[in-house]
This record gives structure tokens, C-alpha cells and sequence, in this order.
């Protein structure tokens, strides 16, 4: 939480000083008028690949479901087009698709566990693109809508004999879960607020951002987790 609250900051003060750099400029000369339509508002487009470090945040027994249920990073590759609200007014309403690809193990005593889960996520965000030449500072907010197709929670051990086992679980299937997690399936749907800036120079694109899931992922007794998420991104605009 404490990173979504400096990202929404940092989001706010870009967001203020684009307003009054608005205001100064269609109160000021003709230069500086000229200044303020040089900002594009036209649609954009955006391919972009990402790292993601990333935990379920639970609400009890932190430390402990963290270990047993280490989700802690993943990669992602995704398309965003951005269509203008005004011809006068660098505002954008940015939606897309991205896949990704979460993934994280721990190991303990010769035993070895982790998670692999495959989703595709849809973010609809409200974005201001404030650009001064070749370089753009583009503060955003919106929601982020992820639907995970596919989930293993993989377990090796050595048994009684010093043989290697492994048990593979379907995080999604409720026969799985009930055998293994206690009637615990993960949930396929989340969603969660969105909120970042962008860095362009030129066709260049670097982005940071948070997602804050507020609809569960795992949601039964003593197990409630919801994922946050640190979004770095390197894209190319177009």
C-alpha cells in the first residue's frame, strides 16, 4: 500500500503541474500558446514488455501463507492503443492486453515448492501525456481487470527412500484444491486499481506503476490474499 500511495503522488503532482502548465499557457502569449499545441493529441499505440515483482497480500498469518505460497514475480508482454478525449487537451483513454506470466518457489530442506500461474490482464486507464519535443511525462490512473487461465502449485520431496517425488496441483480445480489446500481453488478473476507514469523519448517508452487487486485470489477461512503488483515496463510507441 505504501508504494500505491507515493505512485498516486507522484501521479497527482504530474497531473497538477500538466493543469497549471494548461492554464499558464492559454493565459500567456502566443509562444507559449504555441508551446501547448505542440502537445500531440493524437491516438497512440504501445508494444511493451515488463517486470513484475509482486505478493499476495494476506490477512492473516502473513509470514507463513507468504512461504507456503510464494508468488513473487512475473514477466509480462502486452499491446495498449490510446484514443484522444479532445482535440485541445492531451487526455487519453488507454486500454489494451497484456499476457503474463507469474511464477516464484521456495525450498527447504532438501524440499522445493512454487507456483506457476498464466493470465491475461486487461488495464483501461485515464492518461495526461504532458510532452515538451521528443520527451513526454504521461501520468495515469484506472482499473486493471486479470483473468487467470491456467495455475500448477508444484511440490518435490524425498520420500522414505531418498527417491524424489512431486505433486503437481491445479490452483483452479476444486477437486485439486480440496484434496490438497483444504477446499481452497484460487479464484479466476480479480480486479484492482491501476496507477503509474511513463517516460517517452522519442518512440522510447519506460513505465512504473502498481496494481492493487481489491477482489480476493485465494478466499476461504484463514486463507483471503489479494495480489499487489509493481509494474516495470520498457515499450515502444508508435
Amino acid at each position: 500500500m505504501k508504494k500505491l500511495f507515493f505512485l498516486m503522488v507522484a501521479c497527482a503532482i504530474a497531473t497538477t503541474a500538466s493543469a497549471q502548465f494548461v492554464n499558464s499557457g492559454s493565459a500567456s502569449s502566443a509562444k507559449s500558446g504555441a508551446g501547448l499545441s505542440a502537445m500531440s493529441t493524437d491516438d497512440y499505440n504501445r508494444f511493451y514488455v515488463g517486470y513484475n515483482p509482486m505478493k499476495i497480500n494476506w490477512e492473516d498469518h502473513q509470514s507463513k501463507l507468504e512461504e507456503s505460497y510464494p508468488l513473487t514475480q512475473s514477466l509480462t508482454v502486452g499491446y495498449l492503443h490510446a484514443s484522444s478525449l479532445s482535440s485541445n487537451i492531451p487526455l487519453f483513454l488507454e486500454y489494451g492486453a497484456n499476457f503474463q506470466y507469474s511464477f516464484g518457489k521456495e525450498k527447504e530442506d532438501g524440499d522445493e515448492w512454487g507456483i506457476n500461474v498464466y493470465s491475461v490482464n486487461v488495464p483501461v486507464n485515464l492518461a495526461f501525456k504532458l510532452q515538451f519535443n521528443d520527451v513526454a511525462l504521461t501520468p495515469y490512473v484506472g482499473a486493471n481487470f486479470r483473468v487467470n487461465a491456467a495455475g500448477t502449485y508444484k511440490y518435490e520431496y524425498e520420500d522414505w527412500d531418498g527417491e524424489t517425488e512431486t505433486e503437481k496441483i491445479n490452483l483452479f480445480d476444486d477437486s485439486d484444491a480440496d484434496d490438497a489446500m483444504g477446499d481452497n481453488a484460487a479464484k479466476r478473476f480479480q480486479a484492482g486499481i491501476n496507477v503509474g507514469v511513463g517516460f517517452s523519448y522519442k518512440a522510447l517508452y519506460l513505465g512504473v506503476g502498481y496494481v492493487s487487486d481489491f477482489s480476493k485470489v485465494f478466499d476461504a477461512d484463514e486463507m483471503e490474499g489479494k495480489v499487489g503488483m509493481t509494474t516495470l515496463t520498457v515499450g515502444i510507441n508508435f
